[in-house]
């Protein structure tokens, strides 16, 4: 067990990625490759809005932008 904890600690990003692209493969078999792209692009989106709006100091910004008081 220590054996592969060091593997995975030395190996930081390689694991990442095959992790992600194992969950790929898995989402390509069950839902097909255009599905897919779009729960990932979608999940980006979120991401990338979630980043940029969401932020502690940006959040109350946003509401007081979007959100009549």
């Amino acid at each position: 067990m220590k054996l592969i904890w060091e593997f995975v600690l030395k190996h930081v990003g390689e694991v990442v990625g095959g992790s992600i692209g194992l969950i790929f493969a898995i989402f390509v078999l069950i839902f097909g490759f255009w599905r897919t792209l779009f729960i990932f692009l979608c999940i980006a989106l979120g991401v990338f809005i979630g980043g940029r709006y969401f932020e502690k100091k940006k959040l109350i910004e946003f509401l007081d932008k979007h959100l009549p008081w």
